[in-house]
C-alpha cells in the first residue's frame, strides 16, 4: 500500500512540474468560455444543430491533445523546449539531506545565438574553460561537465537544476560568434531564489577570448565569496594559443573526445593535428593530441605501431612548451603506461596531481593505470580521490568497486556500488539515451543482485550503440555476472573482433574472473597479443 501511494505521489509530482494541471485548468476555462459563446451565437448565424456537438467534440480530442503535448513540451526562454524529468527521487532525497554547500556552482553550457546556429563545439569550449578553471579552486565545488551538460536546450530554472544538483548556484550565458567579433553574455544565478548575482555582457574581439573566460571565472569567485588568493590563482591567458583558428579546432578536438560513443573518437586526433600546424607552439594541443591517441590506444581502437610515438612525442613537445602544465603530465603519463613504463607513468601521475590536486583526469586515469598493472588499494585511493573532485560522477566509484572485488573485499565493493548507482540512475532518467550510463547502471545493478533492472539498461544500451567497443565490453562483463557465458563470449569477441580491447585491462578484471577457463576466452585473450 505504501508503495502504491509513493508511486502516486511521484506521478502527481510529475504532473506538477511539467506544469500539465496549469494547461489544463487553462484549456478547460478556455473551452467552457468557447462553448458559451457557441451556444449564444451559432443558432443566430444559422448554423446547422450538429455544429454545437462538432464543437464539443473537437474540444474533447483538444483536451488529450493538450495534455500530451503539455507533458512532453514547455515554453521557455528560448523557445518551445522538451521538458526535462523532475530530479530523481534519490538526488531529491539526497538534497533534503544536505543543503548545497555555499560555495558551489554549476556552469550550464552556452547558448549559440551565431546566425548559422554552427558554433556549439566554441559555446561548450568556452564553458568548460570556465569549468576547468573553477573546478581547480580547493574550497569551490563545481558541478561536472555530464551533470551540468545534460540541462542543455531544456526548460527547467534555475532553482531546479540548483537542486538536481545540489549546488548554490548556476551560470549560464550565450554567445553570439561572427568572423573576429564575439559576444558573449554571463550571468550567475542563485539556485535557492532565482535572483541574479551578477551578469555582464562582453563585445570584444575574438582573440581576447580568453581574457573574458578568466574575468567570468573570476566574478564567479567572488560572487560566491570563495578565497581573494583564489582569484589571483586564476590565470586562463597563460597558455592562450597564437593562432586563434588552431583554438576553434582544438575545442573541436575536445568536443569529439567527450562524445558518449567511442565510434566518432578517431576523428579528435586530426583536429589537434591541424591546430599544431597552425601553432606550433600550442601546449594544450600537443596535449590534446596525445590525450586523443593516448585514449584511441587504450581501447585499442587503433593500432599502436607508429601512433604510440606520435604520442609519446606530442606529450614530450606539451611538456616541454608548459612544464607547469597538469593537463600535459597526464598526457604524458597516459602514453609512458602504454608503452610499459611503469615508474615514469607514476611519476607524471604523481606531478600531475601535485600542480593540480583538483584534477579528475589526474586521478581518475592514475587509478585506471594502477589497476591495469594489479595495484588494486591504491587504483581504489585514486577513484576516491577523482570522485572527491567530481561528487556527482559515478564512474571512478564504479571502477573502484572492481578493485575493491579483485582484492576480495567484497563488502567494500558493494558499498562503492550503493554510493555510485543513485548517480547513474539519475543520469539515466536525464538523458535516456546515455549508453555509457546505461551501461555502467548495469555492471552495478547486477552485482547488487538487481538482474531484472540491469538487463533492461544492458540491452537498452546495446540498442542505441550496438558497434560500440565499451558498451560491448561491459554488455559482457555483465553477462559474465548473471551466469550467461555464452552471450558474454559471444559480445566480447565481437568487443575485440577489430583489434579493440586493452589486454592488461581485461586480463586484471574481476568481472570476467569466471570466464578464465574457458578455451573461447583464452581464443579471444590470444587475439589482442
Amino acid at each position: 500500500m505504501s508503495d502504491w501511494i509513493g508511486s502516486l505521489k511521484q506521478s502527481f509530482a510529475e504532473f506538477r512540474h511539467r506544469r500539465v494541471f496549469r494547461v489544463i485548468a487553462v484549456y478547460v476555462v478556455t473551452s467552457w468560455i468557447l462553448i458559451q459563446l457557441g451556444s449564444a451565437v451559432f443558432e443566430p448565424l444559422g448554423l446547422p444543430s450538429w455544429s454545437m456537438r462538432l464543437l464539443i467534440v473537437l474540444l474533447a480530442l483538444g483536451f488529450v491533445l493538450a495534455g500530451a503535448l503539455a507533458w512532453v513540451y514547455d515554453i521557455g526562454a528560448h523557445g518551445i523546449e522538451r521538458t526535462l524529468p523532475a530530479p530523481a527521487p534519490e538526488i531529491a532525497a539526497k538534497n533534503e539531506r544536505a543543503p548545497a554547500p555555499e560555495a558551489s556552482v554549476a556552469i550550464l553550457p552556452f547558448t549559440d545565438l551565431s546566425e548559422a546556429k554552427d558554433q556549439d563545439y566554441f559555446c561548450d569550449g568556452l564553458a568548460e574553460e570556465i569549468m576547468n578553471a573553477l573546478a581547480s579552486i580547493r574550497d569551490l565545488r563545481v558541478a561536472s561537465r555530464t551533470s551540468s551538460f545534460r540541462f542543455r536546450g531544456h526548460a527547467a530554472d534555475a532553482r531546479e537544476i540548483g537542486r538536481a544538483l545540489n549546488v548554490a548556484a548556476i551560470l549560464e550565458g550565450s554567445v553570439r560568434k561572427a568572423g573576429d567579433r564575439v559576444r558573449v553574455t554571463a550571468q550567475l544565478i542563485d539556485a535557492d531564489s532565482g535572483y541574479h548575482l551578477w551578469s555582464e555582457n562582453f563585445d570584444r574581439q575574438l582573440r581576447d577570448i580568453f581574457a573574458i573566460q578568466e574575468e567570468i571565472a573570476r566574478s564567479v569567485v567572488r560572487a560566491l565569496r570563495v578565497s581573494v588568493k583564489a582569484v589571483a590563482d586564476l590565470d586562463l591567458c597563460c597558455y592562450a594559443p597564437r593562432d586563434m583558428h588552431a583554438y576553434e579546432l582544438y575545442l573541436r578536438g575536445r568536443q569529439i573526445q567527450s562524445l558518449k560513443s567511442s565510434d566518432n573518437w578517431t576523428k579528435a586526433p586530426e583536429m589537434f593535428r591541424r591546430a599544431i600546424a597552425l601553432d606550433p607552439g600550442y601546449a594544450q594541443a600537443h596535449a590534446g593530441l596525445a590525450d586523443s591517441l593516448a585514449q584511441l590506444l587504450i581501447w585499442r581502437i587503433i593500432e599502436p605501431e607508429g601512433v604510440l610515438d606520435e604520442a609519446l612525442a606530442a606529450a614530450k613537445r606539451a611538456l616541454e612548451l608548459a612544464p607547469e602544465l597538469a593537463e600535459a603530465h597526464v598526457a604524458r603519463a597516459n602514453t609512458l603506461s602504454l608503452a610499459g613504463d611503469n615508474e615514469g607513468a607514476m611519476a607524471a601521475f604523481r606531478r600531475a596531481i601535485e600542480l593540480n590536486p583538483e584534477l579528475y583526469e589526474a586521478h581518475y586515469y592514475f587509478g585506471r593505470h594502477c589497476y591495469a598493472q594489479g595495484e588494486y588499494a591504491l587504483a581504489i585511493e585514486e577513484f576516491e580521490a577523482a570522485h572527491r573532485v567530481r561528487p556527482d560522477e559515478f564512474q571512478a566509484l564504479s571502477l573502484a568497486s572492481n578493485a575493491a572485488d579483485s582484492l576480495g573485499d567484497r563488502a567494500r565493493g558493494e558499498a562503492l556500488l550503493l554510493r555510485a548507482l543513485p548517480s547513474a540512475l539519475a543520469e539515466i532518467a536525464a538523458d535516456p539515451e546515455n549508453g555509457r550510463a546505461l551501461y555502467l547502471a548495469a555492471g552495478m545493478q547486477v552485482r547488487l543482485g538487481d538482474i531484472e533492472g540491469s538487463r533492461r539498461n544492458i540491452e537498452t544500451a546495446l540498442r542505441l550503440q550496438p558497434d560500440d567497443f565499451g558498451t560491448l565490453y561491459n554488455a559482457a562483463c555483465t553477462y559474465t555476472h548473471m551466469g550467461d557465458h555464452e552471450r558474454a563470449l559471444d559480445l566480447l569477441e565481437r568487443a575485440v573482433s577489430a583489434g579493440h580491447g586493452f589486454r592488461d585491462w581485461i586480463e586484471h578484471d574481476s568481472d570476467l574472473d569466471s570466464l578464465r577457463g574457458l578455451p573461447r576466452y583464452r581464443e579471444i585473450l590470444a587475439r589482442l597479443e
